[in-house]
């Protein structure tokens, strides 16, 4: 005789819940993990971006008697070619800013030899010049498809030939003030301790100077970059690249991007990223 009874299994409401719960245990496990790995990538591939970019600054001066790439600033004369009138340019060219300007997105400003000293050095490459972990861009860029802007580093105003903000005066009445322009005349710090090319804030960021005195004051110019954990990619005149984490409240307080101008940030003497930018920045 058949049995004609139909044998049911499946997963009781308490089994299904234990199940959920263990993945959800696994999940909290692994995220972290998941979220430390790809911090640790996008911080080797930013610091790779800078190792080259540096490298492609340091062989220029290589080929130019040990001199270093023109870095001017263009709010003297309103043309970073230099001298005034010449057709020669500084290491990279053009202004960022949260509007929709077509020079937001030029990479030619940046590998194009008509702009930059440093175009065929960096493989006309404009990769390099950007922090992988930056996509930041304003409501109207977003509206234009916008993904991110050209760049996020400005080099050291104290390096390089050049006119420079308050010509002919010092920057901000900025005494002493120093400019290193050729690879022999980082004196103190040493090379291996002076900042050439960072990534700046994304508020702050415009032209392709960021200035920081050689002593401590109670103002930043600008604001380095700080959206990769609290810090950013910073090439150094020796060669290497490394991360650097920023350890004062004004980096923190800045840590999001408001896509308004954030300059001449007031802040402490002893505040600890001042201290470090200055004593990091040539002076003879």
């Amino acid at each position: 005789m058949m049995n004609n009874k139909k044998s049911h299994s499946g997963f009781t409401l308490i089994e299904l819940l234990v199940v959920i719960a263990i993945i959800a245990i696994l999940a909290a496990i692994l995220l972290p993990v998941l979220n430390a790995a790809k911090l640790r990538a996008l911080q080797t591939e930013c610091t790779n971006n800078k190792k080259q970019l540096g490298t492609a600054w340091l062989l220029y001066a290589g080929d130019n008697q040990e001199r270093l790439a023109i870095n001017s600033d263009p709010h003297v004369f309103n043309t970073t070619y230099y001298p005034q009138g010449s057709i020669s340019p500084s290491w990279i060219a053009g202004s960022l800013d949260w509007s929709t300007g077509s020079y937001n997105t030029n990479t030619s400003y940046l590998v194009n030899n008509k702009y930059s000293l440093l175009g065929d050095y960096v493989g006309e490459n404009p990769v390099l010049f950007s922090c992988p972990a930056d996509h930041y861009v304003s409501h109207p860029e977003v509206a234009l498809g916008w993904t991110r802007r050209s760049r996020t580093v400005a080099m050291n105003g104290a390096i390089g030939d050049g006119y420079k903000y308050g010509n002919p005066a010092t920057p901000w009445g900025w005494s002493p003030w120093y400019v290193a322009k050729k690879t022999t005349d980082f004196h103190s710090p040493g090379p291996s301790d002076c900042w050439v090319i960072i990534d700046e804030h994304p508020d702050s960021i415009d032209d392709e100077c960021l200035y920081t005195p050689c002593y401590p004051t109670t103002t930043f110019t600008e604001l380095p970059g700080n959206q990769l954990d609290h810090g950013c990619g910073i090439f150094f005149a020796d060669g290497h690249a490394e991360q650097h984490i920023w350890r004062g409240p004004i980096l923190g307080q800045h840590y999001f991007v408001d896509y308004t101008t954030v300059q001449q940030v007031t802040c402490s003497i002893t505040d600890p990223d001042m201290v470090y930018m200055a004593l990091h920045t040539p002076h003879n």
